[in-house]
């Protein structure tokens, strides 16, 4: 039974107590070794905060173009919709450029104003036409100061 108490070569038979290190610099070089570790963790933050705001500044532009993208189809859509609206009520598709069309609801507001107008500048012109020339007044010319030829002319049609 002793041989089995005996320690074996390869595990020690009590711990080993930790050696206390002693630090090898100096005050002065432990000074330098916290600025430059300072000096450089600030460059790093420098850097991280400048990447930052540069993606920052890349969202925004993207958020941006995102934005003008959107208004381009909402304003093309409204487009269409006033289009629409136009031939609906049997109105020139000229028309569309003097609509305002940032909502439908503005969009039918204005329709109904420019179709008002529309209708009514139609409505005058046909009447205009329709009346016609007025007649001429001017005065019968006397039929005895007319002489003979001039007065057959005036009295008698071939």
């Amino acid at each position: 039974m002793n041989e089995l108490m005996e320690p074996m070569p390869d595990m020690p038979a009590q711990p080993e107590e930790e050696k206390v290190q002693e630090n090898p610099f100096t005050p002065a070089q432990m000074q330098l070794v916290q600025e430059t570790i300072s000096q450089a963790l600030s460059a790093c933050m420098a850097e991280k905060e400048q990447e930052a705001q540069k993606m920052q500044q890349r969202l925004s532009d993207e958020e941006n173009a995102l934005f003008a993208r959107e208004e381009a189809i909402r304003e093309r859509e409204m487009r269409a919709f006033a289009r629409e609206q136009l031939l609906r009520r049997s109105l020139p598709e000229a028309l569309l450029d003097a609509l305002c069309c940032r909502d439908e609801e503005s969009c039918v507001h204005s329709l109904d104003k420019v179709e008002a107008a529309f209708r009514t500048a139609v409505q005058q012109g046909v009447m205009e036409r329709m009346r016609g020339e007025e007649p001429r007044r001017t005065a019968a010319p006397s039929l005895s100061a007319l002489d003979d030829q001039a007065y057959y002319t005036a009295t008698y049609q071939k």
